[in-house]
């Protein structure tokens, strides 16, 4: 597995800020999540610090030197319930976004061009009903701007990876549910994961 540093960009589709009463941001609100979030298998064992972990379907990008675009999709599980407690006191969000198996991530990039970014889109069914559908389109920051936006931070390295958000309809996954995200180019399938939520035993 050939993957850098993770990052993630939140509230980036509109109607998804707006479902959670969370204001539209004006620049980019980033977090980073540790490799060891990584599913070894894709499946969440969800944790016991949390009574309502939400999932969200996401497209990722892989960073390379040479301009080209990369993209992949993922799922970013948050334990909703923990990330609202921890906003109140106006703390990180770390426990409630980077516990083990929090984050899934199909690994191999499909490399696409500029033009075709507009054609991409995304699907996160739960239990074979459509819960999420998004466009890159809809997405506030692109992801040629999100680069550069990084790049002048922190710099990024390649094979770094960026979770550019979610589209609106997350909800709470439970033991036995079984997640599909699946990325689409003007309609057909280049990317998917699938991902089984179990409750430790």
């Amino acid at each position: 597995m050939n993957i850098g540093n993770m990052y993630f960009v939140g509230r980036n589709y509109v109607e998804h800020a707006k479902e959670l009463n969370n204001e539209v941001p004006e620049k980019p609100l980033i977090f980073c999540k540790p490799l060891s979030s990584l599913s070894a298998d894709g499946n969440l064992i969800l944790p016991t610090h949390s009574k309502e972990v939400h999932f969200e379907g996401e497209m990722v990008f892989k960073y390379s030197e040479k301009g080209d675009f990369f993209v992949s999709c993922g799922i970013d599980y948050t334990a909703r319930d923990v990330q609202s407690e921890l906003k109140k006191k106006g703390w990180p969000w770390f426990e409630a976004k980077c516990f083990k198996g929090s984050t899934v991530l199909n690994t191999d990039f499909v490399k696409v061009g500029k033009e075709a970014l507009e054609f991409l889109t995304i699907e996160t069914y739960v239990n074979d009903k459509l819960r999420q559908k998004g466009s890159y389109s809809q997405t506030i920051f692109k992801i040629d701007f999100l680069f550069d936006y990084l790049n002048n931070i922190i710099g990024l390295r390649e094979n770094d990876v960026v979770f550019t958000g979610t589209p609106s309809g997350v909800g709470k996954v439970n033991d036995g549910d079984i997640l599909k995200v699946l990325l689409k180019l003007e309609g057909k399938v280049i990317s998917k994961v699938i991902s089984e939520v179990k409750v430790w035993k």
